[in-house]
């Protein structure tokens, strides 16, 4: 009899582990929209819910992702979730038009890990400062700096139509960045280039800004461009150059809504393509209206899809 007991209440406890795993997933009865990768060593996005099927991308560790279907459960590592249907990330599409891959639901939560460089290498500096171009301000000059992870460094003087390219060198122990660069105003055929090196002294860093010898950079972005798709069709542009630019300010996908929120209040004419790239924003209600009606069919559909393949 105790025996049998014990054996229940072991069934009843891995059943509830089971629901409450994929409760997760979920909030008042409706799929949660946005979860985020809960892996340093990153999350595979497969072409179908198994371990078998077709690799299409990478994730990075507290990447957000637009969810679309809640498929079929599996244990993976230890561990019981459902494999979770996603919208790829703009850059990784190979056209114009929406891509879908699945994602193991074991390796995402409903909220995004807190950004540390408690435990960051050298590597990681590099890669963050790689990331996107940052804008310095200097008494009303804007220039714009990309640090590129081979070692190679340029800036551009916004207001002077010049610029300047070189190298930049990292020392992480320090947090101190090192440029080495010639200063270069094309239009001007008398100007001798001038070979100057610059030192940062890295004060703080954040997920979207950095502070430096008493300056804040912050990511540059020319947002008209960048995610105008029309601009691109009409350019004769194809849907690869696009994702370029894209994979290049991915981050308005994993940034906080507070962040959005001002981005999107001077672009609201973007508004329809914000929406089509899975961008959540619940602050503002006719946006909020706009994205469910777009995407809720699309999530019933898909949700049917994937109860066949269960």
């Amino acid at each position: 009899m105790k025996k049998l007991i014990c054996i229940l209440f072991t069934f009843i406890v891995l059943i509830s582990f089971s629901f409450a795993d994929k409760s997760r997933f979920y909030e008042n009865d409706k799929v949660i929209d946005t979860m985020y990768v809960d892996s340093k060593d990153g999350l595979k996005v497969r072409d179908k819910p198994s371990l078998n099927s077709n690799r299409l991308c990478g994730l990075t560790h507290r990447h957000g992702v637009k969810v679309v279907a809640i498929g079929k459960e599996e244990t993976i590592d230890g561990i019981t979730a459902p494999w979770v249907e996603i919208l790829l990330p703009r850059y990784e599409w190979k056209t114009f038009e929406a891509e879908y891959g699945w994602v193991f639901g074991g390796y995402l939560s409903k909220k995004r890990k807190a950004f540390s460089i408690k435990n960051w290498a050298g590597k990681d500096m590099v890669k963050y400062m790689a990331r996107f171009p940052w804008a310095e301000n200097i008494s009303g000059q804007r220039n714009i700096l990309y640090f590129e992870e081979n070692g190679d460094f340029k800036m551009r003087i916004e207001e002077a139509a010049g610029g300047a390219s070189g190298s930049w060198t990292l020392d992480f122990k320090e947090l101190q960045i090192t440029t080495n660069a010639a200063i270069e105003y094309p239009g001007d055929e008398d100007y001798a280039p001038e070979y100057y090196s610059t030192g940062y002294d890295i004060e703080k860093i954040d997920e979207y800004y950095f502070s430096a010898n008493g300056k804040l950079y912050i990511p540059y972005c020319q947002w008209g461009i960048i995610y105008n798709e029309d601009y691109y069709k009409k350019s004769g542009s194809n849907s690869s150059e696009f994702n370029g630019k894209m994979k290049d300010f991915v981050f308005l996908f994993n940034c906080a809504e507070s962040a959005f929120n001002s981005i999107y209040r001077k672009h609201t004419k973007l508004k329809d393509q914000f929406i089509k790239y899975g961008i959540y924003n619940s602050k503002d209600k006719d946006y909020l209206e706009s994205y469910r009606e777009y995407w809720d069919p699309i999530m019933e559909e898909h949700q049917k899809k994937a109860e066949n393949l269960k």
